[in-house]
């Protein structure tokens, strides 16, 4: 049989936890062979079956009660990036190492508790990631052959599933204005301070910055005075059909990352139609391609310039509109799950018994 691990659906929805329902969900409709596991019952965002194997809790719960709970002739499927250390028919989906690459997102625990875990599934399990830049950086930090990882993209199509809010922009205060858009964590690899520092930069731009997410206030930067910008738009983390409405009502969407294993929420914007900056790093460029207008993530005055002529200029922002929306059907959670499945086949068919 093959296993899903679905500890996930116990977690908050992010981008971790996206990827591995969109994929997971399509798993185990498309397979007759497959079941979903995980300590509890499901969180309500996630609609998909979960038998619950009653245990210890946590990375506990796989270390330890999921590793009792397979057979020796049972696969592993793991999403989330982690699964049982030692089990060598598992297929787990190491999304970035972004912890190890920008550091100061995490705290020294999580570093050093990722880094041992993640690095012994890495010579012990089959490997699969996000994007060919995150399988380079894998293979980087834990010694191994970046030819060993299979990469499956992400996508952005369940955004398109979704009934957008239309009274969503007005009802969270930023329909007054045209708007640049971003959405994130507080994470300092967001780099939301070099978005706010590259708006604060401009004289009296037609239009106002919203952050969805990034509720961490020490992210807004008070050196620059932005603190209390009367157009600056903080939004608290919001549901998906909101997320929709405010993507699509905005003039330009900013992703600013220094370090993104994909970036999901660029691709969403493209899907809907709006069109994206984004940062000339990691493994931005390779997603976005030429739909985005790439921009030095730490260069202020490029990020601004680059905020102003596409909220500026029309027949620019048409442009990259269109493009926009064909790089985002060149992904699809369908076409992912389908390659997903070829990997579950092959281990299932190649690899040996090692418990």
């Amino acid at each position: 049989m093959i296993h899903l691990n679905a500890r996930f659906t116990g977690q908050p929805m992010t981008g971790v936890q996206r990827v591995a329902y969109e994929l997971g969900r399509r798993l185990i409709t498309t397979r007759t062979d497959a079941v979903t596991v995980a300590p509890e019952p499901p969180r309500p965002d996630y609609a998909m079956p979960v038998e619950v194997v009653p245990g210890l809790s946590g990375h506990l719960w796989e270390q330890v009660t999921l590793r009792r709970h397979l057979g020796p002739q049972d696969v592993l499927v793991g999403l989330g990036g982690t699964g049982p250390v030692g089990l060598r028919r598992q297929i787990v989906m190491i999304h970035d190492v972004n912890y190890l690459l920008g550091p100061d997102g995490f705290s020294r625990r999580f570093r050093v508790a990722y880094r041992v875990l993640q690095g012994a599934l890495a010579r012990q399990a089959t490997i699969c990631t996000v994007s060919h830049w995150s399988a380079r950086e894998i293979a980087r930090a834990f010694g191994i052959d970046a030819s060993r990882i299979e990469v499956i993209y992400n996508a952005a199509d369940h955004i398109l599933e979704v009934e957008p809010d239309r009274s969503a922009p007005e009802r969270l205060g930023i329909a007054a204005r045209p708007y640049a858009l971003c959405v994130g964590s507080a994470n300092p690899n967001k780099n939301f301070a070099t978005a706010l520092a590259a708006y604060a930069a401009l004289d009296n731009p037609a239009f106002d910055l919203v952050i969805v997410g990034g509720g961490d206030p020490r992210i807004f930067g008070d050196e620059i005075g932005m603190a209390k910008h009367p157009r600056l738009h903080r939004l608290s983390r919001i549901n998906d059909a909101e997320l929709r409405a405010v993507i699509e009502g905005a003039a330009a969407f900013l992703m600013p990352s220094l370090l993104e294993g994909f970036g999901i929420p660029a691709i969403e914007a493209m899907a809907l139609g709006t069109p994206v900056i984004a940062a000339k790093a990691s493994a931005l460029p390779e997603v976005c391609g030429e739909a985005a207008l790439l921009v030095d993530p730490l260069d202020v005055g490029e990020m601004g310039c680059a905020m102003l002529a596409v909220t500026g200029d029309a027949q620019l922002a048409q442009r990259m509109i269109a493009k926009g929306r064909l790089q985002a059907a060149s992904y699809a959670w369908d076409r992912s799950a389908r390659r997903l499945s070829g990997l579950v086949d092959r281990v299932a068919q190649g690899a040996t018994t090692s418990r």
